[in-house]
């Protein structure tokens, strides 16, 4: 299937690791040019040096902290000034992991969408222009299962995801006359690294193993284990691509059958 592609400029957030890497490996693998951005300069730089020697010329890296509307207006610059152009963005950068909700302070729930929601939000404000001169974009928010099926120990997770959601349908009404196409992605229990760290927080927060949590929740799925994040990434390049252009507003999952809704 020829997705359409080729030469595209894609900006992927959280790209040097898990499921940003993939997504940038699949779009690279359709022809794409790809925009690596995440908060440490050594992780990016050998995400980039390992990609780049795949697909030479076609990959930047811009180590940038999102939480920075000046650092994201410099990436966006670097971004146009190399490339000449932004086709689409991909928020995939996060750092949720469970936590007790009877444990956190104020300042705590105060600071939580500075987590995904509002680094996400600034970079769709900083491409969107861009987007709107050519009359072409994809956006696509990673999301999350807790966004639709909140516990206790998850509220840092779903309010970022509940947030995520709403801004994506919002934003696709509005967009959609200029053909940006706004989707998310909600995947679920996917084996990355940050994968890990969550496992780890649930043993600690259950005083079980990081084993027995893991088969815990696995067990649950119907699939009877975990994704990988290249099932993630199909999909996003899907979304991505001009074989989505009637799909407006839509959250995907891809979540091994967890989801509990309608």
């Amino acid at each position: 299937m020829n997705l359409g592609l080729a030469d595209r400029v894609a900006i992927i957030t959280g790209g040097s690791r898990g499921i940003g890497k993939a997504c940038a490996r699949e779009l690279l693998a359709e022809g794409a040019r790809v925009v690596l951005v995440s908060k440490d300069p050594g992780i990016n730089a050998a995400t980039v040096r390992e990609l780049d020697a795949l697909h030479p010329g076609h990959v930047l890296g811009v180590p940038a902290d999102l939480e920075d509307d000046a650092a994201i207006a410099a990436m966006t610059k670097k971004v146009v000034d190399r490339f000449g152009r932004i086709d689409i963005l991909v928020n995939s950068a996060a750092t949720v992991i469970p936590q007790d909700f009877f444990k956190m302070d104020d300042g705590h729930l105060g600071s939580l969408l500075e987590q995904k929601f509002n680094p996400a939000a600034r970079c769709i404000r900083h491409a969107v222009p861009h987007m709107r001169a050519r009359k072409w974009g994809r956006i696509i928010n990673i999301s999350g299962l807790a966004g639709r099926q909140p516990h206790f120990t998850v509220v840092p997770a779903a309010l970022n995801n509940s947030a995520m959601l709403n801004l994506t349908k919002a934003l696709a009404a509005e967009l959609a006359k200029d053909n940006i196409l706004v989707n998310a992605v909600v995947p679920y229990i996917i084996n990355t690294e940050r994968q890990d760290d969550t496992m780890r927080e649930w043993a600690q927060m259950t005083g079980q193993t990081e084993a027995e949590v893991r088969q815990q929740r696995v067990s649950k799925l119907p699939v009877g284990r975990m994704g990988t994040p290249e099932e993630v990434s199909g999909v996003v390049a899907f979304m991505a691509s001009e074989r989505s252009s009637y799909v407006v507003g839509t959250a995907w999952y891809v979540d091994g059958g967890g989801s509990m809704t309608l």
